[in-house]
Parts: structure tokens; sequence; C-alpha cells
């Protein structure tokens, strides 16, 4: 039987809604509320949104993260990178560095093979980019934590992502005993070089278009358009569209200095996708994995909140960042939803012997995630003085 897309949309971005205004009223981010009553309408409990429904409407899904990963580009300014470059890549390299290793170690050593402990560890560096804009757009934060906040989930996605290509390729070569040398390296150059050309193509173009100041209503179109082009492409061709969007992003901030324009021009289509794309982020969150994954979902969770919380908290230290922002950045990067399940689920194509652990892992995480790290971005929000 067919699925009746319009209803069950409306369905997903109504009961969204009133999800997020009664957390709104308890003193909950309204994102919390969207991704639980997803959970309530998807199949862990009443079932309306079944797994079908959800696998149908997986083109939300991809506009939404394309949006998101071209919203990221944005914040790659040189400006910014001038003024807090050295700070920001040690904070992260020490926020991946420790995630990485608590996670990939405590997976391999409660007896996931290495080459999927690798991916875990991999995974666990991203940051829910939806998570983070939401919360920071709902409470209108400002400040110089909310600009290193939103600049390293950025470069922790960005990190992620050439990181994932470079170990999933490699892996894949291992794993199927047939790629060597000059494949892997024709692999890789497509994955990640063809990605950035792309990036940067289809970026310079929208800085040319928009240098001409076109009307507003068609700039809409034009953008939506691009980024579209830009996810059809990776698709077509087997690239990351986040790669190719983050790049596209950060070349037109980088080219024409006018993010005010591609932001006011993006909200007005943002809410009701990203009301329907975090819904269903709740929907697909089934509960029941959480006993199927154990004690490894456990050490999955533990290990990336300890890594970001920690990781950072040290790294910083070696930089000239105020107290308040060292020990509250941390816990604001700790959302993690629709890029860490797009990479498991492309973990799991290429890694053709993982038979669902790393998505049942991933998820694990996600489902504590999705609530715990929008109260705790929110708190540091609040303990640095920026909501």
């Amino acid at each position: 039987m067919q699925v009746n897309s319009p209803l069950y949309i409306a369905v997903t971005l109504l009961i969204g809604l009133i999800g997020g205004k009664i957390a709104a009223i308890i003193k909950l981010p309204s994102v919390t509320g969207y991704i639980v009553f997803g959970m309530i309408i998807g199949p862990s409990f009443l079932n309306i949104i079944t797994k079908e429904m959800i696998k149908s409407f997986s083109f939300i899904n991809d506009l939404a993260l394309a949006i998101l990963a071209f919203s990221i580009g944005t914040e790659l300014h040189r400006v910014v990178f001038k003024r807090l470059g050295k700070t920001l890549f040690l904070v992260s390299l020490g926020d991946i560095l420790l995630t990485f290793t608590l996670v990939c170690g405590s997976a391999f050593l409660l007896g996931i093979s290495i080459n999927f402990a690798i991916i875990l560890g991999i995974l666990a560096m991203t940051v829910s980019p939806s998570g983070v804009y939401s919360i920071v757009k709902e409470y209108g934060a400002k400040g110089l934590f909310t600009k290193n906040v939103l600049a390293l989930v950025a470069i922790d996605n960005l990190l992620c992502i050439i990181l994932f290509g470079l170990a999933t390729a490699i892996l894949q070569g291992v794993e199927t005993a047939t790629i060597r040398g000059m494949d892997l390296v024709i692999i890789l150059s497509k994955e990640i070089g063809f990605a950035i050309l792309i990036g940067v193509f289809s970026g310079t173009l929208i800085s040319i278009i928009l240098k001409r100041k076109q009307n507003n209503n068609k700039f809409l179109v034009l953008l939506l358009g691009i980024i579209l082009l830009n996810t059809g492409l990776a698709i077509e061709l087997n690239l990351s569209a986040l790669l190719i969007n983050i790049v596209c992003g950060a070349v037109v901030t980088n080219v024409i200095n006018r993010k005010f324009i591609i932001s006011s021009t993006l909200e007005r289509v943002e809410l009701p996708i990203f009301v329907v794309f975090l819904t269903l982020a709740g929907a697909k969150l089934d509960i029941n994995i959480l006993s199927s994954v154990g004690f490894i979902g456990v050490a999955y969770v533990l290990g990336r909140l300890i890594g970001k919380v920690f990781g950072t908290y040290i790294a910083s230290g070696f930089t000239n960042l105020p107290g308040k922002i060292r020990n509250n950045i941390g816990m604001a990067l700790t959302p993690q939803a629709g890029v860490a399940i797009g990479l498991s689920i492309v973990a799991e194509q290429k890694l053709t012997t993982s038979n669902g652990i790393i998505t049942g892992i991933v998820l694990s995480g996600v489902i504590v995630f999705e609530i715990i790290g929008p109260l705790l971005l929110k708190q540091a929000l609040r303990n640095t003085g920026e909501i």
C-alpha cells in the first residue's frame, strides 16, 4: 500500500510543533520536545510513523542535512580563524583525540573488532549541527562562547567527515583485500578531492550570483537548488554530501562576506524542515536497541561524554580562553544526531561484515545524546551568561 506522504508529514510536523511548545512551557529546549514526541509517535511506542514511512521520507533528511552542512560551512570564515584559529584547533584536537581514544579503546576491549572500533571512535567525534543551531537560535545566544561553539561544531564535523572517508576506504580495502597502492589513492582522491572541487565550484557560483544582488525570492530558489544539486551529485558519484556542502558554505562566506543574507534567506524555510527532520529523528530511535547493545552502548555513551567534556577542558588549558568557557565548552558539544546516523549507515554499506553492529551502537548513543545533549548545551549557555 502506498504511503500517504502529505498526511504523515503533516502529522509529523504538527506533533513536532506541539512537542516543542510543551517543552518550552516546562523550560526545556524545543529540540527535546521534537525528539521526544517523535519517539512517541514512532515504532518505539504508538507506531503512527512506521519504519517504512521513515525510509520513504529520506528526502527530508537529505535536504535538512544539506542545509545544515552549508550553514556549518558559513561558520568557517577566515576572520574567525585569524582571531581564534589556534585556539579552535587546539580545543578540537583535545576533543577528538580523547573521544576517539576512549570510545575506540573501550569498544575494542569489550570485544568489537578493531576495524569497527575505529569507525565507532570516529563517529563519536560528530556533533549534531541541528541540535546546536536550533538551541542557539531559539534562545538568541550571542557572545564569545557561542562563536567558539558554532565554529567547533563545524571543525569537529569537517575533521570527522574527512577521517571517516580515509578510514572507510582503507578498512574496506583491508576487508576485501582487493584495494592496494594507487587504487586506494584514487578512491581517497575521489571521495575527498572531488567532493572539495564540487564544493568550491558551487560555492563560487553562489558568490558570483550573490554579488549581483539577486532578488531575495529568486536567490532562495537558487540557493536551495544548488544545495540540492550538490547533494544529488554526491549520491550519484558516491561522495560525501556533507563535505561538499560544508566546503560550499565555507567558500561563500570567505569569497563574499554576506553571511547575514545567507542566514536570513535560509531562515525562511529552515523551521518547518528542521521540525520534521528532528521529529523524524526521534521517531527513528528504537529504545529496544538499548538492551541489545548492552555494555558496549554504555561504553560508547560514557566514552563520548567524558571525551567531549574533559578533552576540551584539558586542551583549552593551553589557550587563553576564559575559565567560564573552558568549563562549559565540552557540555555544549554533546548533542549528536543526523550526521552520526548518516555516516553509520554509510559505514554499514562499505564494511559489509558489520551486520548492523555499528548502527546499533551509534543509535544507542544518539538516543541518549538527543535528549541530554540539548539540556547540557542550554545549561552551558546559561553558565556563560549568553542566554
